[in-house]
């Protein structure tokens, strides 16, 4: 059997092990072998296997290693994830370096996509080289940094896109993971930034994150350009609309193969029309990005006549940040030309946050499309993470 994905052969060796072998607290010999764990164990954050790896793009990393840990999925079911671990330079601090936990944006549903098995060339090399840029500000500030690829991507099992709970789990349980790096030492204290999804994962990390993880100590939360406002609209959209947009014929196969991952009685293939099956098919082993440069025109039809939407706009909505009100203090950044995310949306959102009198602030890019939000996040976290360790407070909500 030939594996070329770089987590998959991970995941199998992992697979394949005598499970009377086990390592608590995983230690990095340098020898560039992976390192592999009990795959029995159920403990959110157990680290499976690790190997270090080029740093690559994180110049200011001195070492990344790429990882399978322990998680837990949709249903809080035991689920192996993968992702990678950075470093930085210069010595720990006697407390232990914070650490960011880095929810990156869509990317896809097939294993392929996993932001950690990144190369050049790759289908999601060219969104890795901006999101390197923002991590490497964190790195440069004595932050470790850990990406989680979240549930199925790389790894066994569909990738329940966008399911908050599912990408809540994957998150924590990689900061979890980060502590088990041994002889590092890591302080308590932590971040989120997420991008697009991630936006979404980090203010549900927001939300419900500290409650997850209480033996951690969440100190804020960065959400760029986050999806899921009123999530539910995009099916509504393709439903009311006789001729959709190339750019949506191309992203919404993702929002329902990631609903049938999360809910199998879903079922796509039965909702969609022949020409949007095949554009369906396409995605299961395609990225994003191939998706938008790959097709030229969009389905005339996308469902079938009369077809039953009910059951997918509920799950849609129950996975809509709407649901989510972070306990943190929370920064959105938004770009007012965000072809991809809305900005009313967006904006709407944090003025519902601001209603419940929570601490959190909203950054406008303007003319920013919607990388542009991950793009100026290294120059804003300074910002906002002195703010939070200093006590002051976050909050634009009465701001003009």
């Amino acid at each position: 059997m030939k594996i070329k994905h770089p987590i998959l052969k991970l995941v199998v060796s992992c697979l394949c092990l005598n499970s009377t072998y086990a390592i608590a607290s995983p230690i990095f010999l340098n020898n560039g072998k992976v390192q592999t764990s009990n795959i029995s164990s159920k403990t959110p954050g157990t680290i499976l296997s690790i190997k270090e790896e080029n740093i690559d793009l994180f110049t200011n990393a001195s070492q990344r290693f790429l990882i399978t840990y322990r998680s837990r999925g949709v249903r809080s079911e035991p689920i192996v994830t993968s992702g990678y671990l950075l470093l930085p330079k210069g010595k720990v601090p006697q407390g232990g370096w914070p650490v960011l936990a880095w929810a990156h944006g869509t990317t896809g549903v097939a294993d392929t996509c996993a932001p950690s098995g990144d190369y050049a060339g790759g289908p999601v090399h060219v969104y890795q080289q901006i999101a390197a840029k923002a991590l490497n500000a964190w790195l440069a500030r004595g932050y470790a940094v850990v990406a989680p690829d979240y549930q199925g991507l790389g790894t066994p099992g569909g990738h329940p896109y966008m399911n908050a709970q599912s990408q809540l789990h994957t998150v924590v349980d990689a900061v979890r993971a980060t502590h088990l790096l041994k002889p590092y030492k890591f302080s308590k204290n932590w971040y989120v930034m997420g991008h697009s999804q991630g936006g979404a994962a980090s203010l549900k990390v927001a939300a419900d994150g500290q409650k997850d993880a209480p033996e951690l100590n969440l100190r804020g939360a960065i959400a760029l350009a986050p999806g899921g406002y009123q999530y539910q609209g995009i099916a509504e959209y393709v439903a009311t609309h006789s001729q959709i947009e190339t750019s949506v014929a191309a992203f919404f196969p993702i929002v329902l193969l990631g609903a049938e991952a999360a809910d199998p009685s879903i079922a796509p293939a039965n909702l969609v029309s022949s020409d949007m099956g095949e554009i369906l098919n396409y995605a299961r082993n395609r990225c994003l990005s191939e998706l938008q440069s790959d097709l030229k025109t969009a389905p005339k039809t996308v469902f079938k006549p009369n077809v039953n939407l009910t059951p997918l706009t509920n799950y849609l909505k129950k996975q809509s940040i709407d649901n989510m009100t972070p306990t943190v203090p929370t920064l959105i950044v938004q770009g007012d030309k965000d072809q991809l995310v809305d900005y009313s949306g967006t904006y709407a959102y944090y003025q519902q946050i601001c209603k419940t009198q929570k601490p959190i602030s909203f950054h406008p890019v303007k003319n920013g499309d919607h990388r542009d939000s991950l793009r100026q996040s290294e120059f804003l976290i300074g910002s906002f993470i002195n703010s939070v360790e200093q006590g002051k407070t976050v909050n634009t909500c009465n701001s003009k």
